[in-house]
């Protein structure tokens, strides 16, 4: 743990934030739990340039369910260390009890906050076709390097005497090439809204909604860890929000097109679909032929195909 950080803060507290610290306990290698000498509890974590800028932001649309930080004696909620050698940035947040809960009430509890957040911080903007298309055109590109890439790969493993790594990636390819039909079909729906210049929600997102960032407090639900939040399509959140929370046992399907029931446009369901499968395609590790690759190919090629059994967008069985 970086002790010097905790100990800048120790010798600042009192003078930007009127608080005496008296103990510590490291949680993770950015954040801190402290204990002032009154007893009360606070959150120290590390953050980024424009956290102060995302959470007035917030503050301002009238967002309550996020953990602010107390502000500083200039009233802003972020600080830089008083460090010419030590550049780093920090916010003070009350320290909120998580209750244990179970995780599919986590999971169900995350998406009704992300959504409460998307719509409470939403605005319609045009797709521009200049910004959209140069964006799309990257992305296609880099899924024709990645899907040549893996075809190059799968035949070099056919070429050669079969093995415990060769025959499930052998396999499980048709569910890679069924995604690659499928993303086609939902990148040109992608690409028909932006030539239309549709008019779409915008809104802030979380860009990393893991159940592990939602407390619940005495019945309260709080979002945390916004530090890569970001303005966006609502779908960017929903996409992450799938792949991270696709295997807790609860009605995640449900859930989902529930909250796309919420737009009367399918632009939205047809972005997730698209970005789902794009995430996934990406994290393939096309290397040699071994237990890593394998095993990534194995469970990439897997959640592919559940991904499309699930929303009924698969052919293969």
């Amino acid at each position: 743990m970086n002790t010097r950080f905790i100990r800048s803060i120790y010798n600042e507290s009192l003078e930007k934030y009127k608080l005496e610290l008296k103990s510590y306990i490291p949680i993770t290698n950015k954040s801190y739990k402290v204990i002032s000498n009154n007893n009360d509890k606070y959150l120290i974590k590390k953050t980024k340039d424009k956290a102060n800028s995302k959470y007035s932001f917030l503050k301002n649309e009238g967002v309550d369910n996020i953990v602010y930080p107390i502000v500083n004696n200039s009233d802003v909620y972020s600080s830089r260390i008083n460090d010419n050698l030590y550049n780093e940035i920090y916010c003070v947040l009350p320290f909120v009890d998580d209750t244990y809960v179970f995780n599919e009430t986590k999971a169900k509890g995350l998406i009704e906050e992300l959504q409460y957040l998307h719509f409470k911080t939403s605005f319609y903007r045009k797709l521009s076709i200049g910004k959209s298309r140069k964006k799309m055109e990257e992305i296609l590109s880099y899924l024709d390097y990645k899907f040549n890439l893996i075809e190059s790969y799968v035949r070099t493993i056919e070429a050669q005497p079969f093995d415990e790594f060769s025959i499930p990636i052998l396999k499980k390819y048709k569910y890679i090439l069924e995604s690659k039909k499928v993303m086609a079909l939902y990148n040109k729906k992608v690409i028909n809204a932006i030539k239309e210049e549709k008019s779409v929600m915008y809104c802030f997102l979380h860009n990393n909604p893991k159940i592990d960032h939602l407390i619940i407090n005495s019945g309260k639900k709080y979002l945390i860890s916004i530090d890569n939040g970001v303005i966006g399509i609502p779908s960017l959140d929903i996409a992450k929000f799938y792949i991270e929370n696709c295997d807790i046992n609860f009605d995640i399907k449900t859930h989902i097109l529930d909250y796309f029931t919420k737009f009367n446009d399918d632009f939205y369901f047809d972005y997730f679909v698209f970005l789902v499968l794009f995430i996934y395609v990406k994290s393939l590790i096309i290397e040699k032929k071994d237990y890593v690759s394998t095993q990534n190919f194995v469970f990439v090629s897997d959640s592919l195909k559940m991904f499309l059994n699930l929303f009924d967008l698969a052919t293969l069985d």
